[in-house]
């Protein structure tokens, strides 16, 4: 798999996960994971600044383990949480993509 559809694909899942109503455009010519990681950084710290608990309740379903979430919370500098939660977030979705098709008949 490329890193477009990975990224592409990982976007999808991230959209479903956290219930997200922006859109994410990729444009021709970046880098997709780095366009994702911006845009997430954006919507995590929005979150995190007026809806924590739907933050959280999606950080548990994208499969996020409880002791990397305080973790991030605690050990992060201000500034650098929704960064941090972002590349945390991307990194689990990656990895549900490439599993998912791997195990694809």
């Amino acid at each position: 798999m490329d890193e477009v559809t990975l990224a592409r694909q990982s976007y999808q899942l991230i959209h479903k996960d956290l219930g997200l109503e922006d859109q994410l455009e990729f444009g021709e010519g970046e880098n997709e994971f780095d366009r994702l990681e911006e845009f997430l950084t954006k919507q995590v710290n929005h979150l995190l600044d007026h809806d924590l608990n739907r933050l959280l309740n999606a950080l548990y379903r994208i499969d996020i383990p409880e002791n990397q979430v305080k973790s991030l919370l605690q050990n992060s500098k201000q500034g650098e949480i929704a960064p941090n939660m972002a590349k945390a977030i991307i990194e689990r979705e990656k990895q549900k993509v490439i599993t998912r098709q791997q195990y694809q008949p």
